[in-house]
């Protein structure tokens, strides 16, 4: 008897976690991080061109995403469907930081 309400109890917390996760606030605010980080990946390689197309289009979507998040027919969405856009967005952050990281120094000089 215990151990059924215990596993009642975790699955409603595990839930509650999923749709905290997949919330269309939460993914607005992923794609506003990845929207910043793209605008500072573009300040770090400004002389590529290739990159700079890439990061005008992850601007664009980020910003379609962040509209369509405010939107009634977001919320109906299927959970699945949620899931992997949240994926999406964590790989494309990755991607973005990886970018970043593995950008040029400014300079030569050691500071």
């Amino acid at each position: 008897m215990f151990g059924w309400f215990k596993n009642k109890i975790q699955d409603l917390k595990a839930q509650r976690k999923l749709a905290r996760q997949i919330a269309p606030r939460r993914l607005k605010e992923m794609a506003m991080e990845i929207r910043d980080l793209a605008v500072l990946a573009a300040q770090l390689n400004p002389r590529e061109r290739d990159i700079q197309k890439l990061i005008r289009n992850v601007l664009v979507e980020m910003n379609r995403l962040s509209e369509l998040t405010d939107r009634p027919e977001f919320r109906r969405l299927s959970t699945g469907k949620r899931l992997l856009l949240r994926q999406g967005l964590k790989e494309s952050r990755d991607q973005l930081l990886e970018s970043i990281e593995s950008a040029p120094a400014p300079t030569q000089t050691v500071q």
